[in-house]
């Protein structure tokens, strides 16, 4: 969805959310984040709620909830009528990128020294990664995350967990991805075969130099 469909009539780019088990707002706020990392929204683009409800085939309760909460998570910021999808600046992405780093390369590092522990969930999630079908964005960015953070998981220690949850979990690790896509980066499954090898090496120095390495090389491509 563009800046032009967000804000007036025309075809619809968001297919309407259907009943299940989940609130109306979460699946809108789902919606919505998979129009980011697709593309269809790109920083600096209006969101309007009456049109947004009128895509999505619900009310305007639901959509505004799901706004507010991505404006909670650092997606959106207000502006006369709704939100906009907010943009990037190179402070943004190092202090995202910088905060990854003593997270995921502790983790990578515990990791590898249980490895024999770590290996079948990290095998598991780089499966995953592999299936990706490379013109869906939206998923290569779940599965890219889930792979880091079965490295984490793998550490055994829930409060690196818990840490690395926070940081993914703020929008600017999803805005990032979504800025690398759009200048034609893509998740590296070779890179991600590197780490699971550096893990599952069981030498902490090689697993943890090997996701610095990689965290850094993400950074440069934003």
């Amino acid at each position: 969805m563009t800046l032009a469909t967000a804000t007036t009539a025309g075809p619809s780019t968001l297919p309407p959310i259907g009943t299940g088990d989940r609130s109306l707002a979460e699946l809108a706020y789902e919606r919505i984040l998979a129009a980011i990392l697709d593309g269809g929204l790109v920083p600096g683009d209006r969101l309007i709620m009456d049109r947004l409800a009128a895509e999505l085939g619900i009310s305007r309760t639901p959509v505004r909830d799901a706004l507010h909460r991505m404006q909670a998570d650092g997606l959106v910021q207000p502006a006369t009528k709704g939100f906009v999808i907010r943009s990037l600046d190179a402070g943004d992405v190092r202090t995202m990128y910088e905060a990854r780093e003593p997270v995921e390369g502790w983790a990578a590092r515990v990791a590898a020294g249980r490895a024999a522990a770590a290996g079948p969930v990290i095998a598991e999630a780089l499966a995953g990664l592999a299936d990706v079908p490379v013109d869906e964005p939206s998923a290569a960015y779940r599965a890219n995350r889930d792979f880091h953070r079965a490295v984490v998981l793998g550490a055994g220690n829930p409060v690196l967990v818990d840490c690395f949850d926070t940081i993914w979990g703020r929008g600017l690790a999803l805005l990032s991805f979504a800025e690398s896509a759009r200048h034609g980066s893509t998740v590296d499954l070779d890179e991600h075969r590197l780490l699971y090898e550096a893990v599952m090496s069981g030498d902490p120095d090689r697993a943890e130099a090997e996701m610095l390495a990689h965290i850094r090389r993400g950074a440069d491509s934003v």
